[in-house]
């Protein structure tokens, strides 16, 4: 027979950490204490193979916007420098990668499938370090664990169109509804600033109110309403 099991999540850094309830019981006849109730409950890693896995639902709001989606797959090793210890990017396979075409120091880009490098760079810097190839210098600070050009261990999406959230000009893609509760959000910090305290407290309220809207929006299944002890059946 199947057994219950209970799973729990909570962010460390910028990862999503799993964890497994244990629990004991207390079954030993021999106790004072003996009975069915659980004599301890933790949270721990989890402790056995889940055959058909779990489903974690998340939103993230990254603060760059990916435009036109242009990539490249010319991007096969990485190694850092301990003249800077930045980390920096290249191709060791073709026999010629002009990034200089591509990139000028300033830019960002985005990598995927790149291990724990998946996530925005900024480019500082391009030289040409390893035969013909250009060497793209990113500001990520990165301490070699092994010496030499390192290969990534599968083929990385370099995108290369990114628009990055710098100053009060960026766009933020948020839903319309957000929009409206931002609104209320400015007030109440302006009504703040101001010592209009009543009027920050009702903007916060209308804040939180659509907030809360929104995310039940969000939720699927089955709702069922239960009328009142006093109403009508």
């Amino acid at each position: 027979m199947a057994t219950s099991k209970q799973y729990a999540w909570y962010l460390e850094g910028n990862q999503i950490a799993i964890v497994e309830k244990d629990v004991s019981f207390d079954n030993d006849v021999d106790s004072k204490d003996y009975g069915p109730g659980a004599s301890q409950q933790r949270w721990e890693s989890p402790q056995s193979t889940v055959a058909d896995a779990l489903e974690v639902k998340y939103v993230y709001s990254p603060n760059y916007r990916l435009i036109g989606y242009s990539s490249t797959s010319t991007l096969t090793s990485y190694y850092g420098s301990s003249s800077d210890g930045k980390l920096r990017l290249a191709d060791a396979v073709s026999s010629y990668t002009d990034y200089d075409a591509l990139f000028d120091a300033g830019d960002y880009i985005v990598l995927t499938n790149a291990g724990k490098f998946n996530g925005l760079h900024k480019v500082t810097a391009i030289q040409n370090l390893i035969g013909t190839n250009n060497v793209l210098v990113t500001d990520t600070i990165y301490t070699p664990t092994a010496t030499g050009v390192q290969v990534f261990e599968e083929t990385p999406v370099l995108y290369y169109q990114v628009s990055v959230l710098e100053d009060e000009s960026y766009e933020l893609d948020l839903p319309i509804y957000l929009q409206k509760a931002l609104v209320y959000y400015v007030r109440a910090k302006l009504a703040e600033d101001a010592g209009e305290l009543k009027l920050r407290e009702y903007a916060m309220r209308e804040f939180r109110k659509m907030i809360e809207k929104h995310e039940n929006s969000r939720i699927s299944g089955l709702r069922i309403v239960s009328p009142g002890s006093h109403s009508i059946r």
